[in-house]
């Protein structure tokens, strides 16, 4: 009875390695693409800007591709997911549509040890599909504030601070739409704060 119970182990250990294990899913990773904004009437300056890590609210610190269709709930899908963390990613490409702007002489990352006068740091609140049953959303909130680091007076850096709420309606279905109508909602991002940032730092006009 032992010899018996050993080879039929013996049996079902050799099935499993032949062809017993399930390959995992197949996990499809999504970025945000779109070629820098253009933005009229810009006015160059010959100062630095630093651009901070921004953070990120709780639910979008992870790659997940979230969705909503109803409130108080998030769902996320399930083999498809962000290649970088919503965070990082509007980081990245906030800096990158800052350099192709041409507004300073130079945009650093947060990782240059150089001293900039200017600092732009932000979060990102809200970064999920949206439906409501009539139409399909990307919705993009972030909250971005220009420091001026050259003032001695703490209080007085703060050049401004606002809430950004961009929205693109889906041109696809599924998690490729997401990315795509993403991608519109961020290069409005970009559009606004950049063209903020020039209003902030024209010098006044006198009468």
């Amino acid at each position: 009875m032992p010899m018996r119970l050993g080879l039929i182990l013996w049996i079902a250990l050799l099935a499993g390695c032949l062809g017993g294990t399930v390959p995992p899913p197949l996990v499809r990773k999504y970025s945000l693409e779109y070629p820098p904004p253009r933005v009229g009437n810009i006015s160059r300056t010959e100062a630095l800007l630093k651009v901070g890590r921004f953070s990120v609210d709780r639910p979008y610190i992870g790659p997940s591709m979230l969705f909503s269709k109803e409130p108080f709930r998030r769902d996320a899908y399930h083999e498809q997911r962000w290649r970088v963390a919503p965070g990082d990613m509007v980081t990245d490409f906030l800096k990158r549509d800052l350099r192709h702007a041409g507004l300073f002489r130079a945009v650093l990352s947060a990782r240059n040890i150089e001293e900039t006068r200017f600092l732009l740091e932000g979060g990102v609140e809200e970064f999920l599909e949206v439906d409501d049953g009539k139409s399909r959303k990307a919705l993009l909130v972030a909250v971005v504030a220009l420091l001026d680091l050259s003032s001695r007076d703490v209080s007085r850096r703060v050049v401004f601070q606002k809430t950004y709420r961009c929205e693109a309606l889906f041109a696809q279905q599924g998690s490729a739409g997401l990315a795509e109508a993403m991608s519109r909602a961020m290069s409005q991002l970009s559009v606004r704060v950049i063209t903020d940032i020039d209003h902030a730092l024209k010098p006044p006009v006198s009468n």
